[in-house]
């Protein structure tokens, strides 16, 4: 049986990030992990990996805050959404023998490219994308949750 790696985002994902964080990170210490998020990331055996879009530095100092560093076992800075795609090609080059799942809260991004590349996805519903309505099926999850505690029941389906 193959073993499980989810590809997780950062911002929205395993924070809430919108209307929290402000334009000049000068609040970047008051940020705190979704409820279940180091649970999570303790407990569950699946390989982990991170790909946040921004600034490596800020990226950096948001996952030093949130004290979930060590929990990954890559993190990936792409500047820009587009090349989140080009990191998850990197990973399922690396890791060809895992079932992968993405983990993210933006339709347009996440979602999107692990649906391009055959993935299976989990939209979580936080955040300034929420309302984003697909304009395609590649912009559809497999999976939608509310609350990033919700993620252990949809590992628990036949994905």
């Amino acid at each position: 049986m193959k073993s499980r790696l989810i590809i997780f985002d950062l911002d929205d994902t395993l924070y809430l990030c919108s209307n929290v964080v402000k334009p000049d990170y000068s609040n970047l210490n008051e940020i705190k992990p979704f409820l279940g998020v180091r649970e999570f990331l303790i407990n569950d055996d699946s390989k982990k990996i991170l790909v946040t879009k921004g600034n490596k530095e800020i990226q950096e100092e948001k996952i030093n805050i949130l004290g979930i560093k060590n929990f990954f076992d890559e993190i990936f800075y792409p500047l820009e959404d587009k090349n989140k795609i080009n990191c998850f090609r990197k990973i399922m080059q690396k890791y060809p023998s895992y079932h992968f799942l993405v983990v993210g809260n933006k339709i347009t991004s996440e979602i999107r490219y692990g649906k391009e590349l055959g993935l299976k996805t989990v939209l979580l519903n936080q955040g300034k994308y929420k309302t984003l309505k697909a304009k395609d099926d590649f912009e559809v999850p497999d999976h939608k949750i509310e609350e990033f505690t919700e993620l252990n029941e949809v590992l628990k389906c036949k994905q």
